[in-house]
């Protein structure tokens, strides 16, 4: 299973004139061997905080073969516009989470 980085993960929804609005959060997961698939994907349902984002780290282990080496693998979700105006966004492995604040660049 994928071990969540807590210090590396950041949320900020991007505000720069031209695309629109964009909540985009990243971070890095650490996995046992090489290999893996991980994404975050949006938790469905949301918990009862329309404040709060809840994401999980989707993980698929690798097939066949593979190295014997912790590889961190760094994960990017983006919503375009965001589905709400967030204050936080918790990222949730299956046996820890963080959660952090949302950000804005203008």
């Amino acid at each position: 299973m994928p071990t969540i980085m807590k210090n590396t993960f950041k949320a900020w929804i991007d505000r720069m004139p031209g695309a629109g609005p964009k909540l985009i959060v990243m971070g890095d997961v650490q996995v046992p061997t090489t290999g893996w698939h991980v994404v975050l994907t949006r938790r469905s349902p949301q918990g009862f905080n329309p404040d709060i984002l809840l994401l999980d780290v989707s993980a698929q282990p690798p097939e066949g073969g593979s190295g014997d080496k912790v590889t961190t693998i760094p994960l990017r979700y983006e919503e375009r516009p965001p589905h709400h105006e967030y204050s936080e966004v918790t990222v949730v492995d299956g046996k820890d989470d963080v959660t952090i604040g949302v950000g804005s660049t203008q």
